[in-house]
Parts: structure tokens; sequence; C-alpha cells
């Protein structure tokens, strides 16, 4: 466990952390620190416990807020994923149904290559008896 200063409105505090983590934990200090300063100057001195838990609940509100935007990104990735679906499964149907065509008119092409084979050798009968 690292131990560290972080510097939250001009106040420094000790903090444990796990190892590695130290500059993300300075990093969310410092975005902390800029909420507060914010409020600060918005405000002016409102008292460091008030400013403190405005700046935690305005740091709520965007995550709320981000958490929303998330659950409607998901919200729409599941209604796409569905559509992805959905035509994967008329393509498929569509390419049976090629795949379907194609042997009927195969079928046809050799049924007719066979009456045309058949009908050469009826004439070619016919003349050699002539």
């Amino acid at each position: 466990m690292a131990e560290i200063n972080v510097e939250i409105d001009g106040r420094k505090y000790r903090m444990a952390c796990e190892d590695g983590q130290e500059g993300h934990v300075r990093d969310l200090a410092t975005r902390f620190s800029n909420y507060v300063e914010g409020l600060k100057g918005e405000f002016g001195e409102a008292g460091d416990t008030r400013l403190t838990v405005m700046a935690a609940l305005t740091v709520m509100d965007d995550l709320s807020a981000a958490q929303k935007e998330l659950m409607s990104a998901k919200n729409a990735l599941d209604q796409l994923a569905l559509k992805s679906n959905k035509l994967v499964e008329e393509r498929d149907g569509l390419e049976e149904d090629f795949a379907k065509q194609i042997i009927m008119v195969s079928e046809r092409v050799e049924l007719l290559a066979a009456q045309l084979a058949n009908a050469t050798q009826t004439d070619q009968n016919a003349a050699d008896a002539d």
C-alpha cells in the first residue's frame, strides 16, 4: 500500500492507495479540488465543509448524468443488435430462397438440355433412316 500527499482546496491530505495508483489518485484529488475551487469562485467562502459537500453533490450529479447517458447508449446498442440479428435472419432466408431458385433453374436447364439432346437424336435418327 502506497502513501501519497494530495492537495484539495489548498489543504494537504495524506492518503493511502494501492501501489501503482498514486498518479490516478493525485489526478482525482486535483479534479475534485477544481470542483471545490469552482464552487468557491461561484459562491464565495461558504465554509470548507459546505463547499466540500457541494462539490461532492456536483460530482455525484455529473456521475448520475454520465450513468444515464451510458444507459441510453447501451439501450441504443441493444436495439441495433436486435435489428442486426433480424437483418442477418432475413439475409439468411434470402440466401436460402436464392439457392432454391438456382437449383430450380439448374434442374430446368438440365431438363431442357436433355429434351434438346433427345430431339437432336430423334432428328439424327430420322435423317439416317432416309
